[in-house]
């Protein structure tokens, strides 16, 4: 069957425009909408009608005055830092700079970082004319040579540090370093932040997020600064300070500890829940086969999503002596750390379990190399897929927030909501209360405990006929019960699930009527 054409890429959303004489009611106005979390999609630009090229961009997170040119786009400074007047003048200088092919920002972000300490107009533009405006720069040149604006550090230092993590962790480290919340400071010299700029991205953080998104933000950012200090203090700008001062910046804040162990049942209704409403919306993609299937995974084999997202076919071996079973297999560097020294791991997979994957694996068009398939190009899912499958099963977006009109299945079924990691701990639990704690240990790739019975102690001689290090038969023991009792709850609940009718999808989205085309002329 011929796949159809990819979409392209739907473009991010246009500010939207209006064109007003700019006074002190539209700021108020810009920090209404920003308190009450109501600016509009991307945010709103008030374009002066006085001064050409000056806005007052209005975010979710901030309030900017911006000039734009042909040529170029500055930043002026907070709305709540300086007035519509001061905007206008430092609007008019900053465009006098560009026509002489001088770079204006170093002089505004000057004007405006005195304005905020002494509050005089005077001595701020007189600080700000000290300033050599110096000929603009490329980004490249910038980067090289200095001095760094704040979005220079964040780059360089993702540069160094990314390929330190391992690779499913990047982009979420990667996130937290270019939230929205620090669009204020983004095109800021370095070396004229200070705390309450840093202060005031923590609680734009807070505010759009959650304290421990805003708590990861501090982190590392911190961590990014120090870095600049370190390795780079002339280029970045950050060679004057003699301490690290931006180590002040904190938020008060302690993570919790969760301890959730989901029941077998609700992990089988939570599966066949999943299966059952494929699409949640008439607008919305439905579940894809690879993030099903590594549902099926997550809970069928306790491994972390970053495992499964990315087992591979050619990495499912037949068992010696055990018809119809496979041994998956991750390398040292594949596991938990990403890092060369750990131990390799292989878990079996009983008979039960692969007929599910291979029932999935059949939806697909053409045969993929990875057991959990992208529904996008010929790649694997990303290990962020159960999550998001979860949270839409409990009516939230991709972001994890509440989704308008998107029912909460999993409470309307008497689910507490989990992670794939709880699903690690009702395994443990389920086979540590059979005796077979040690098997649990082993598929977990966990270390043995102290408590192991005598028949788990026994393992060692199993290791004769397997890898010494990868007790196979134990694991296969533990994998054959948990298996068993997961199908069999599954079953149960589907059957229950299919006599109850399927609620209405909601409504769509009512589309604005095309505008009329125009006759042409004859």
């Amino acid at each position: 069957m011929a796949k159809a054409a990819a979409k392209p890429k739907a473009k991010p959303a246009a500010y939207t425009r209006k064109r007003v004489v700019l006074a002190l009611e539209h700021v108020e106005r810009g920090e209404e909408l920003i308190e009450k979390g109501r600016v509009p999609g991307r945010g709103i630009e008030y374009a002066d009608t006085r001064t050409a090229g000056l806005i007052l961009r209005v975010t979710p997170t901030a309030s900017t005055y911006m000039l734009k040119t042909e040529h170029a786009t500055v930043r002026l400074g907070e709305a709540s830092r300086i007035t519509v007047d001061q905007a206008r003048d430092q609007a008019a200088l900053a465009r006098i700079s560009l026509k002489r092919g001088r770079d204006p920002r170093r002089q505004v972000a000057a004007f405006e970082a005195s304005l905020g300490d002494s509050g005089d107009q005077s001595s701020a533009a007189e600080v700000a004319a000290a300033v050599d405006d110096t000929p603009a720069q490329t980004e490249a040149d910038r980067r090289s040579h200095g001095p760094w604006l704040w979005r220079d550090l964040v780059a360089e230092f993702l540069e160094a540090k990314l390929p330190k993590l391992k690779p499913g962790y990047r982009a979420q480290y990667e996130s937290y370093l270019r939230h929205a919340g620090f669009r204020s400071i983004q095109d800021r010299l370095v070396a004229d932040i200070r705390i309450a700029d840093l202060e005031r991205v923590r609680n734009a953080v807070v505010k759009s997020n959650t304290a421990s998104a805003a708590h990861r933000v501090v982190q590392q950012g911190k961590e990014a600064m120090s870095w600049a200090w370190r390795y780079n203090a002339g280029i970045s700008g950050l060679d004057a300070f003699e301490y690290e001062w931006w180590l002040r910046w904190s938020i008060e804040y302690t993570s919790g500890t969760r301890e959730h162990v989901p029941l077998v049942d609700e992990l089988a209704r939570t599966l066949a829940l999943a299966e059952r409403h494929r699409s949640l919306g008439q607008t919305e993609h439905a579940t894809g086969t690879g993030t099903l299937a590594m549902l099926w995974l997550t809970v069928l084999t306790g491994q972390r999503t970053y495992q499964t997202s990315i087992l591979s076919h050619d990495r499912l071996y037949p068992l010696d002596g055990m018809p119809g079973w496979l041994s998956a297999n991750w390398s040292g560097v594949e596991m938990k750390g990403g890092k060369s020294g750990s131990r390799p791991h292989a878990l079996p997979l009983p008979p039960q379990a692969l007929a599910v994957l291979k029932r999935l694996w059949a939806e697909l068009d053409e045969p993929s190399p990875w057991a959990c398939p992208s529904s996008r190009g010929n790649g694997h899912a990303h290990q962020s897929a159960v999550n998001k499958l979860l949270w839409r099963l409990e009516g939230l977006d991709q972001y994890g927030d509440p989704k308008p009109g998107r029912a909460n299945l999993l409470a309307l079924h008497g689910i507490e909501p989990w992670t794939p990691h709880d699903a690690r701990r009702t395994l443990g639990s389920f086979l540590g209360d059979r005796r077979l704690g040690g098997a649990a240990s082993a598929i977990l790739s966990h270390k043995e405990g102290k408590g192991e019975s005598e028949k788990e102690r026994v393992a060692a001689v199993t290791r004769l006929h397997y890898d010494r290090g990868q007790r196979m038969a134990l694991k296969a023991e533990g994998m054959e019960l948990w298996t068993a009792a997961i199908l069999e709850a599954y079953e149960r609940e589907k059957a229950a699930l299919a006599l109850l009718p399927l609620p209405a999808p909601p409504p769509r989205t009512k589309r604005k009527p095309a505008a009329p085309q125009r006759k042409e002329a004859a």
